[in-house]
């Protein structure tokens, strides 16, 4: 799979290159709400399939009722507490990358491995935040009604990824640290000449679908099912067809009667996520633990 994402990568800074923003941003929505919500569309038959393991007790209505209303609650935030919600989503965005990026190569939960997670996640969006600054800053002036200082991006970066580098030296104790190190480095190099290279909306579909929602994809079939196969993902779009078709759906709403320029629109599609996003992090939690 690593191989196929990097290629994939790199095929996708060549349309970068190539193509301009409008037909960059079009892809993009596609793949994320293709591959992006689909990988946080079976939520409940993840808890579902949890509970069995667990020996728990599993009422799907109750589980569903709670889980929709967490989404409205999350929802809710973003039209009365812009800033506290996108602060939370940013947070919460940071220990999910992270801990989708390391939990396989570090098989342990502390706090300092949730530290490192976080630590992880917000340098890699760190990142992407120095990298389109004006275009970011006007998202979150969109959402919040507040222009963030051009200097505190510079600080996160500069902080999370100090505490990042402290912390994976900290956790390795060196042992095969030198191989992961370098390929690690050669990650973070590859996402800051994508960040640098496309678009805002491209750059965080890259990041998102080929870095984080396909490897996430592939370990929820593996919980689910036990391996990946034709037959096993079928399975899985099979049960997540629901969710997803209900989101897409909202989506296209919202786009049809709220905003369609992009200075409109993005602001809504991101705090759509964002909604969406929180209570899948918990439930993803729960699983690698």
């Amino acid at each position: 799979l690593d191989s196929f994402i990097i290629v994939t990568t790199f095929l996708f800074l060549w349309f970068a290159i190539n193509f301009g923003d409008t037909t960059e941003d079009m892809v993009a929505y596609f793949l994320i709400l293709t591959f992006g919500i689909l990988h946080g569309a079976n939520d409940l038959k993840l808890i579902q399939t949890s509970n069995s393991k667990a020996k728990k007790k599993y009422n799907f209505l109750k589980v569903a009722s709670y889980y929709i209303l967490f989404i409205l609650f999350c929802a809710s935030l973003f039209y009365y507490l812009p800033s506290l919600a996108l602060f939370t989503f940013v947070l919460f965005s940071g220990y999910h990358f992270g801990e989708q990026h390391w939990n396989s190569k570090l098989k342990s939960q502390s706090r300092t491995t949730i530290l490192f997670y976080s630590s992880y996640g917000l340098f890699v969006l760190s990142l992407l935040f120095v990298s389109q600054v004006t275009v970011v800053n006007s998202v979150i002036e969109n959402i919040t009604g507040y222009a963030v200082p051009i200097r505190f991006y510079t600080y996160l970066l500069f902080l999370s990824g100090g505490l990042f580098i402290a912390l994976y030296i900290l956790l390795t104790k060196i042992t095969s640290s030198s191989v992961v190190g370098v390929k690690e480095i050669f990650y973070l190099v590859l996402f800051l000449i994508v960040f640098k290279t496309a678009s805002l909306l491209w750059s965080f579909a890259i990041y998102f679908i080929l870095w984080h929602s396909l490897p996430s994809l592939v370990d929820q079939i593996r919980f689910l099912y036990g391996d990946v196969t034709k037959k096993s993902i079928i399975l899985y779009l099979k049960t997540s067809f629901v969710y997803w078709a209900i989101s897409v759906t909202g989506l296209a709403l919202l786009y049809l009667f709220i905003g369609k320029d992009s200075d409109t629109f993005e602001p809504i599609f991101f705090s759509f996520l964002a909604a969406i996003t929180f209570p899948h992090v918990l439930v993803m939690i729960r699983l690698y633990k």
